[in-house]
């Protein structure tokens, strides 16, 4: 009965926290503050790329030390505070606008601070949901909160480029604050103990961050995630920066049809997250991380073009058929990544992760508006796309292919 009663408890606190996301997710994915950038303030390219790239700088310069406090602290808090902030931060643009100062350097500032208080939730975040559920259930509890972010993804770009349209980019930055504040809430109710008593086992912290960096580096699978994933953010960040500027202003979309591109993306996603289970015990864990880089719907971007149906079929077609293996990479690449590391160096661990593939967004932000203005949108796209797929070497040489559970080899810590 004890064993039956603490199930069940942590059914109800992984569903508070399943629910505080999705919500929180659906208003992250209106992307307020870039279409705040590009249609309320009218952004060139390279202020497009500077705005992706302050919100992702915080990474290289927070991310260490916050695995070492999260490692250190109570996580709970740690999340409930996090949501708080970035509430406050993106509640200081709609109150700027109503008095009509807004400026694109107020976008870079809340970015920043927006971005920096996300690298904490994410790592304390991914670090706390070991704490929530069974290690053996661990891909079906990052299948769901994919598969929450995918149904934010299908409604919420619509819904966000319609406010855009009505309202402004303020309101939805407005909406997308108000989601912060009850992932808070549903944070707060969470009654389980975030796990064991954290004890500081080394009284300098550049010796706790240098222990993390060595885990990731000297574990070979460890290394093969953080190095493909590094790689396909930096090549993503070409289209973070760009992709809702290439369909306005290359394909003449209107806001709302850019949302419903990207909510295309969101069923696909959804499909990834569903499926994701079932590929792993088809094709085993190796094959299907393997698989899910490999895949080359992306290439359909750079391609669109001629009359607006058929450009608008292609980049629907992108989003609906490359995302399910985009969600089934994230999923299985993270509960592989949560089931190998010890419990004492998750924290370091995620955010070595982190500093390694986030830390690169931005700086692939930059670097693609910097390539869109020299060569062109398009152009820089198919870069991306070449990138992207050159990500998977990292896999394939690596133990990673080998592997059918995600306990095959576990964590070794040697190169």
């Amino acid at each position: 009965m004890f064993s039956y009663l603490r199930g069940r408890r942590r059914q109800l606190d992984f569903a508070k926290l399943w629910a505080g996301q999705t919500v929180s997710a659906f208003g992250s994915m209106f992307g307020a503050l870039s279409l705040t950038a590009l249609v309320y303030l009218h952004a060139s390219p390279v202020q497009l790329g500077l705005l992706a790239m302050a919100q992702g700088l915080p990474v290289p310069i927070f991310a260490l030390s916050a695995g070492v406090w999260v490692d250190r602290l109570p996580l709970r808090p740690i999340l409930i505070a996090a949501d708080v902030g970035r509430a406050a931060a993106l509640l200081t643009v709609p109150a700027v606008a109503l008095f009509g100062t807004l400026h694109i350097e107020q976008l870079y500032a809340v970015a920043f601070v927006f971005g920096m208080l996300e690298v904490v939730f994410d790592i304390a975040y991914r670090s706390y949901l070991p704490a929530l559920v069974p290690h053996d259930e661990l891909l079906d509890a990052n299948a769901k909160l994919s598969a929450s972010e995918s149904v934010a993804e299908i409604g919420a770009p619509a819904v966000g480029g319609a406010v855009v349209q009505a309202a402004g980019g303020p309101g939805a930055v407005f909406i997308d604050a108000i989601t912060f504040l009850w992932s808070a809430a549903c944070v707060g109710l969470i009654r389980r103990n975030d796990r064991r008593t954290v004890r500081i086992e080394q009284p300098n912290m550049l010796a706790e961050v240098a222990e993390g960096v060595r885990a990731v580096w000297n574990d070979r699978i460890l290394r093969a995630l953080a190095g493909a994933g590094g790689t396909g953010r930096f090549f993503g960040g070409f289209y973070q920066g760009l992709y809702a500027l290439f369909l306005i202003r290359t394909l003449g979309f209107s806001p709302l049809i850019v949302g419903i591109t990207v909510g295309a993306g969101g069923i696909g996603s959804l499909g990834g997250s569903l499926l994701a289970g079932r590929m792993t015990r088809r094709f085993g864990v190796g094959r299907t991380l393997l698989m899910s880089k490999l895949v080359p719907f992306g290439i359909l971007i750079p391609l669109a073009g001629g009359p607006a149906e058929l450009a608008f079929a292609m980049v629907v077609a992108a989003q609906l058929f490359g995302d399910p293996f985009w969600a089934t990479y994230e999923i299985t690449s993270t509960s592989l990544r949560q089931s190998i590391t010890p419990e004492r160096l998750l924290g370091r661990v995620t955010s070595s992760m982190v500093l390694v593939q986030a830390g690169l967004l931005p700086v692939g932000a930059l670097a693609g508006g910097l390539l869109a203005q020299s060569i062109g949108v398009r152009e820089t796209f198919w870069l991306a796309e070449i990138g992207g797929v050159l990500a998977a070497a990292w896999l394939f040489f690596s133990p990673i292919p080998r592997m059918h559970q995600l306990d095959d080899f576990g964590f070794s810590g040697r190169a």
